[in-house]
């Protein structure tokens, strides 16, 4: 079969995780990266090992990206991309505090203009497909050590939904917002549950709860625009 899924951040974390999920469901996939090549090398071998191809592509966000010479490449290929899902993130602590505007630019670069501008040029390349964000629990709450980054999940929250309603009926765009799921790189599953004290369920999730999610909204043809909190209430506290 050709048909392919784009997984950006697919090197690690939540996007290493949903590439293993779709190559599992006989998804071809294009593993997006950006300096992690050893990481992306060795989720590319864990996909090949369901019998499905893959390729890696290298990007920089930060750049100044042509995507629709990127799909056009790829259409050229025979490579027909009928999913797209954008996990590439930044987060770095950020205030009112903070002089200028650096961390602003690559926060909103990262986190919102280059899944706004994957999204057009996919919509434009293609007839239908499916496409997936992800944000955060953190977009429903109005205080954060997170500023930029805050600003960035929740500016693509709404354009989730600005593009669930401009690309229907061919096209449906949802959103996954996990909560406490997997610790900051520096940080160890104790952090997240001493955080967890203070959340409804009072419990942490795992990549489990974020399959299930992912999976749901893969199958769901009659759902799109909207933002499934994987969360344990937190985003309701």
């Amino acid at each position: 079969m050709n048909r392919y899924a784009l997984v950006t951040g697919s090197a690690d974390r939540i996007g290493k995780g949903i590439a293993l999920e779709l190559a599992s469901q006989g998804y071809n996939l294009l593993l997006h990266y950006n300096s992690s090549q050893q990481k992306a090398d060795s989720v590319k071998e864990l996909v090949d090992a369901f019998g499905v191809r893959s390729k890696l592509l290298q990007i920089d966000f930060m750049a100044d990206n042509d995507f629709d010479s990127i799909f056009k490449s790829l259409k050229e290929e025979g490579i027909n991309v009928e999913v797209l899902v954008n996990c590439a993130s930044d987060f770095r602590p950020s205030g009112f505090d903070d002089v200028g505007s650096d961390l602003y630019r690559k926060e909103m670069k990262i986190n919102f203009e280059n899944i706004y501008l994957l999204t057009k040029a996919f919509a434009r390349m293609y007839d239908r497909g499916v496409i997936i964000n992800f944000i955060d629990t953190k977009v429903e709450k109005n205080y954060s050590k997170h500023l930029d980054y805050l600003l960035s999940k929740k500016l693509l929250k709404e354009f989730t939904k600005l593009s669930a309603v401009h690309l229907a009926p061919n096209f449906r765009v949802n959103a996954i917002a996990p909560g406490l799921i997997l610790p900051p790189k520096d940080k160890d599953e104790n952090y997240l549950l001493d955080l967890a004290k203070d959340i409804p369920l009072k419990t942490i999730g795992g990549m489990d709860e974020i399959l299930k999610a992912f999976r749901f909204l893969m199958d769901s043809y009659f759902v799109t625009g909207q933002v499934l909190y994987i969360d344990g209430g937190d985003h309701l506290v």
